[in-house]
């Protein structure tokens, strides 16, 4: 299905002013997204799964700009592709002979304290690329953490044109097809039925059943009964207004995230 840039909805709103579709990012100059952050030398103690790790001197670490699927959550074949893209990491890990380095990233940790950022080797390349390309993970944009979010969506795409890993299942689900059962990470198609706006923010209903959330932009009407594609953690939160109400709920905070098809 060919995707649309964002572009004429979202083009005078400073939140959106690095919106591209996934399909027309641009790899930059180097293929392993290498970044200019500082690097601290560290060592690893534990992997947890493929995108989260402890530290020896005990820090979590959550790697930016990448989702890989729950080791004891979701479907069957979402939990052997994490198991896949745990051991993919472990890997990386292990035969990094000049060690391995933390940059991290502007915002320098999630609510639930763990750092921020990204693991590379002594020349600044990282396992993120690789990862995504063999659809271990999707890349997600969550802004201010941006370092590498036009390669990652670069080579996600790759991977989802070659239909391997997570693309390689029926891995995007149906707006109206959402249950309690699908809390979580979620790659979600739907059409706008709704929208309310909001002071600081919009709301797009799809489906009737799941409200995405994101901050104010002008000329979301033209958005109306399109088709999109959104990414992102559906939560089981009820969204009332003027007698409309649906079930669940996705907060975005970045444009990357979604997709006009």
């Amino acid at each position: 299905m060919i995707k649309q840039l964002l572009q004429k909805a979202l083009f005078m709103s400073a939140f959106f002013v690095s919106v591209i579709s996934p399909v027309m990012l641009p790899v930059l100059a180097s293929d392993n997204c290498v970044s200019g952050l500082k690097k601290e030398k560290i060592a690893i103690r534990y992997v947890y799964d493929g995108d989260t790790v402890q530290l020896s001197d005990r820090r979590k670490v959550r790697l930016a700009g990448l989702n890989t699927p729950e080791l004891k959550a979701g479907v069957g074949w979402s939990r052997a592709i994490a198991k896949d893209a745990k051991s993919f990491l472990e890997h990386w890990l292990n035969v990094r002979q000049g060690g391995v380095f933390l940059q991290i990233e502007q915002e320098t940790h999630d609510s639930y304290g763990r750092v921020l950022g990204y693991l590379v080797d002594a020349k600044g390349k990282g396992p993120g690329v690789d990862l995504l390309k063999k659809g271990l993970g999707y890349a997600i944009a969550i802004a201010p953490n941006l370092e590498k979010q036009k390669c990652y969506f670069a080579a996600e795409q790759k991977a989802r044109l070659a239909g391997v890993g997570v693309w390689s299942f029926d891995s995007i689900v149906l707006a109206k097809n959402i249950t309690r059962k699908h809390s979580g990470f979620l790659v979600v198609e739907g059409e706008i039925t709704h929208q309310y706006h909001f002071k600081t923010s919009d709301a797009l209903v799809l489906n009737n059943h799941l409200v995405v959330m994101l901050r104010k932009a002008p000329r979301m009407s033209e958005l109306m009964g399109k088709k999109i594609r959104v990414r992102g953690w559906v939560h089981a939160k009820k969204f009332t207004r003027d007698g409309f109400s649906a079930d669940f709920s996705l907060y975005l905070n970045h444009s990357a995230n979604i997709d006009v098809l």
